[in-house]
């Protein structure tokens, strides 16, 4: 199965088992990764105006994600989902688990440059769903997604 990784609102299992129509206990099985050269920013506009996470290249950061084990098919729901291809772009990204062990070619998705815009922010239960994760993201990232400003 391919490996997808989330560092948005799909960080969250219930969501994406809603998106995807994947069984929960397999989405239970998730396992933190860490994909360097990249950095977290809400800069892919929504419909709304407000601000959906997407990762833009910078070799000096890093971020965080979930990684889950998804079928061809339930990939192809989330691309419905995610809005491919106006919104986002899928794309192949290397990531390191954080427990250790070799690189992992995963899928996520990007946002589609049209979407991009500085000084959006994310509404807070978009923030909420990422927070989800919290158990399994470092201390320090958690601390960082905790102190981003929402949308009104």
């Amino acid at each position: 199965m391919p490996i997808y990784v989330s560092y948005g609102s799909n960080m969250d299992p219930d969501r994406l088992a809603v998106r995807t129509g994947a069984d929960a206990a397999r989405l239970a099985a998730r396992f933190p990764v860490r994909l360097r050269g990249f950095r977290l920013a809400f800069a892919k506009r929504n419909d709304d105006g407000s601000g959906f996470a997407t990762l833009l290249p910078d070799h000096g950061s890093d971020a965080e994600g979930i990684a889950y084990d998804l079928t061809v098919e339930e990939l192809r729901r989330l691309d419905w989902a995610e809005g491919v291809p106006e919104h986002y772009l899928p794309a192949i990204v290397e990531v390191l688990p954080l427990a250790g062990g070799p690189a992992l070619a995963a899928r996520t998705y990007l946002a589609n440059p049209a979407r991009l815009a500085a000084g959006l922010k994310p509404p807070r239960w978009y923030l909420e769903r990422i927070l989800a994760a919290r158990d399994l993201l470092s201390p320090a990232w958690v601390e960082s997604l905790e102190r981003v400003e929402t949308a009104p």
